[in-house]
This record gives C-alpha cells, sequence and structure tokens, in this order.
C-alpha cells in the first residue's frame, strides 16, 4: 500500500475553500481561481474509512463532518442506491413513502461535505496490519481509522424449501420491489413471523390487496414487545382488518414446484399462497471483523465509545454488541454511528444505554413500548383494559422501568421520558395508586 499517495488538504489562498485530494482541483469551486491558488497541507490528512451505508453508517460520515474535521472520509455501500431509510421501506410497501423520499440525503449532499460515497462496493477483505480494506473488484481502499457499519442480513430459518422461488425476505429496497413486482395483483401472502416487521409487513402488502396471514411459532403477537393481555387486544384489531392471524404454530416446508404455492405448518395444515415473506429478526455481517482478528461474540464487541479490540477500529449498528446487547433497531443504531464518528476524529463521547423501545407504523395501530415489559420478582405492574385500549406500567424497587401503551398513546412522551430517567414513584407506589390514578398523576 506504500504507493498510494495519503489524502492532502489544499488550501486556496483566494478564498479559503478546502479541498481534499492527492492533487488540487483545476477550478475552486467556490470563487473560481485556478488550480495554482491552492496550497497543500504540510502533514497527511486522516484518512477515514467506513464500510456500510445505513443509518449508522451515514450518522458518523455526519458526525465527522459536524466536527469540521479535515479527514476524508470515504463511505463504502453494497447496494446500488443512494443511502435510504431502511426503517421506512414497510410504509414504502405500503405506499405511504415515495421512492424519492426514502433516501437519507441527495446525493448534492455527499459532494458538498466531500463525502466519498460508492454504491456497489461491497467490501470481501480488511486487512488491520495493512490498513486496508478490498473491495471485490480488487480496489484496496487504506485508512487511518476504520468504521465497520456494515450491518446485519435476515435470519431464515432452517425451513424445508427456504430456497423455493417466491418465497422472501425484507431487508433492502431490492427486496421491496421484488416483494411489489409480485404484489402487482390480488395474491394469498404468508408472513412467517409475527414481530414488528412480520407486522408491518402484512398490513403494507394488506393494503395492496393481498389476502394476508401471519404465522407466529410462539404464543402470541409482538413476544418482545407486548405482555399477553395487551397481544390478545392486537390480535383482534389486526384480524378486524382481514388479516388472519395464526399464533403458536411452527412452520415445517414451503411446498411448490419452481414457485412456492402452499406453506405447511408442522400439525399437518397447508395455508395456500403465491408469496411467502419471512421476518424471523437479523443474524449481524461478521465476516469482516473475524478475518480482522476482532473480539467477536454474537456481534463485534465495542466499548462505550464504540471502538473494538482494535483502537483504529470501531463498529456501530446492527453488528455491534454493547454490553452483552445487539440492539437491532433504527435510534440505537443512529445514536451508536454518531458516536463512533464524533471519537473517530479524536472524541471521547460515550454511548449510554437506553431502554428499547418500539412503535408500530402502517398498520395505523398507535402503540409504545419501552424497556422492561413484564414484572420480575418483587416487581410491581400496574395495568388496566379500557374500550380496546391497553396500559401496563413496570415498577423495580419504586423506579418506573417500562410500559406499554396500546390503542391510546397519549402519554407516550410523559411515558418515555419517565422510563429513560428510571424515576421514582415511591410515594406514590406507597399510597396504593391506582392505574388510572398513575395516569393522571403522569399528566400533572
Amino acid at each position: 500500500m506504500s504507493n498510494l499517495e495519503p489524502t492532502k488538504v489544499w488550501k486556496c489562498d483566494v478564498c479559503g475553500y478546502e479541498y481534499r485530494g492527492s492533487e488540487p482541483p483545476d477550478v475552486c469551486p467556490q470563487c473560481g481561481a485556478n488550480h495554482s491558488h491552492f496550497k497543500s497541507s504540510a502533514s497527511p490528512v486522516q484518512r477515514i474509512v467506513i464500510v456500510g451505508a445505513g443509518i449508522a453508517g451515514v450518522s458518523a460520515a455526519e458526525a465527522i463532518r459536524d466536527d469540521n474535521s479535515n479527514a476524508t472520509v470515504t463511505l463504502l455501500s453494497d447496494e446500488a442506491h443512494l443511502p435510504y431509510s431502511r426503517m421506512n421501506l414497510t410504509r414504502y410497501l405500503a405506499g405511504e413513502v415515495s421512492l424519492d423520499k426514502l433516501d437519507l440525503h441527495p446525493q448534492s449532499w455527499y459532494q458538498e461535505n466531500q463525502i466519498d460515497l460508492y454504491l456497489n462496493s461491497p467490501v470481501i477483505e480488511l486487512d488491520p496490519k495493512q490498513k486496508m480494506v478490498r473491495r471485490s473488484d480488487g480496489r484496496a481502499f487504506p485508512y487511518d481509522t476504520l468504521l465497520l457499519t456494515n450491518g446485519a442480513h435476515p435470519f431464515v430459518p432452517p425451513i424445508t424449501g427456504a430456497q423455493t422461488s417466491g418465497v422472501q425476505t425484507l431487508r433492502t429496497l431490492e427486496d421491496a420491489n421484488a416483494i411489489l413486482a409480485a404484489a402487482t395483483q390480488p395474491i394469498n401472502v404468508v408472513c412467517i413471523g409475527g414481530g414488528l416487521l412480520g407486522l408491518e409487513v402484512a398490513g403494507a402488502i394488506s393494503r395492496r390487496g393481498a389476502k394476508v396471514t401471519v404465522v407466529e411459532s410462539l404464543a402470541w403477537l409482538l413476544p418482545r414487545q407486548l405482555d399477553e393481555p395487551a397481544s390478545h387486544i392486537l390480535q383482534e384489531k389486526i384480524e378486524a382488518m382481514g388479516i388472519h392471524v395464526i399464533v403458536g404454530a411452527r412452520t415445517k416446508a414451503f411446498l411448490g414446484e419452481g414457485h412456492v404455492r402452499s406453506v405447511q405448518l408442522e400439525d399437518g395444515r397447508e395455508l395456500p399462497t403465491d408469496l411467502v415473506v419471512i421476518s424471523a429478526g437479523v443474524t449481524p455481517n461478521l465476516d469482516l471483523a473475524r478475518q480482522a482478528g476482532l473480539t467477536v461474540n454474537r456481534g463485534i464487541i465495542v466499548d462505550e465509545h464504540m471502538r473494538t479490540s482494535d483502537p483504529q477500529i470501531y463498529a456501530a449498528g446492527d453488528n455491534a454488541e454493547f454490553h452483552g446487547r445487539l440492539y437491532g433497531l433504527w435510534i440505537p443504531s443512529k445514536k451508536e454511528g454518531a458516536i463512533a464518528g464524533y471519537n473517530a476524529v479524536n472524541h471521547e463521547k460515550i454511548f449510554n444505554e437506553d431502554p428499547p423501545s418500539a412503535r408500530l407504523k402502517v398498520l395505523g395501530i398507535d402503540l409504545l413500548s419501552v424497556g422492561q415489559i413484564t414484572a420480575q420478582e418483587g416487581d410491581k405492574v400496574l395495568a388496566q383494559q379500557t374500550n380496546g385500549n391497553y396500559a401496563s406500567f413496570v415498577f423495580h424497587e419504586v423506579k418506573f422501568v417500562g410500559a406499554i401503551l396500546l390503542g391510546d398513546t397519549s402519554l407516550a412522551v410523559l411515558v418515555q421520558n419517565a422510563v429513560d430517567a428510571h424515576q421514582d414513584f415511591s410515594q406514590a407506589l406507597a399510597q396504593g395508586i391506582t392505574t388510572a390514578e398513575f395516569m393522571q398523576l403522569l399528566r400533572k
């Protein structure tokens, strides 16, 4: 890699514009002065390479430029489209968001912020000794600091026929377009998985005129976000929309010659279908980290600065494991990416764990699930169900640690803030406060 010239900062002596590159530009884009008016800095500039252009990678790039750092920033994406909001793919499926509204930034933003964005650039090699990453076409990118924000891929259970045509996952814009192409006419669709993504996919495809069945292997929908009473209410609301829900049922096989025609359950039932969408979680992309000898568990182990076991390499987003937790959620990924970006340019910002929270899009059902949703030994729970709405509040040693709001979420912001702060309600609990009284207390 010694034959690759380090990038320099070139400063226009007419207007002060700074340009990063091995050579100055022919013409200053700000004032029009020719290249002779550019003078280079005396020392090489820090080279930062970001592998992965999801929300964590783009947030890292934003943070680096927010710092006004002179570092060069190279952002490598393995997709063909500009970095987009993966969180809004189900809204795109539902027709709520147009393709042009998915982009996190327009093309011009990357140019204006001198972020070298490379699309269709899957990285296949990471060499921490030479400090370089290599793209699948052989091109190498040297770095001084590396950020691994290359996310995760859908987990597909080992079900017979999982590779059959018509069996889909939803992770990328390409996946979403394939689902839309299949749903151009009324069809039968089976969604495997009753988590957040599975339900949002079901709602989105249902809006396109499909007849949708959701199959969840556990005893109730959203098992990570809802307790059983809340889930039963949610299921009733979803079934009222015409979506069939089957819980406590395991999938045995996807049947069909050349194209999927039915889903076979382990209890013998067969569900006719033209399309299957599997939403069974994700698996972090760890090949590059393992290749580099980084410490890996379920994800890449990072400290509170998002630094890996190699001090020149940071990780953030769906592939980063902090204190034994893989978040796999948009907001933590955005926060982790920003902290990794700031720390890459010599800050000491710290990632503070927030209670995980979730909301349900597309279906038109208001939901907030935050923090600890079920009681452990010694915990107190206040819960009530009224007029199709459900509220549950969990307290650990008088501290507010979790809540569920389903239907009426008017208290969502107040609840989120109180749980984030682990607010102490010892006095109210000692007085035997009811659920309704506690909700009134929050509003004061």
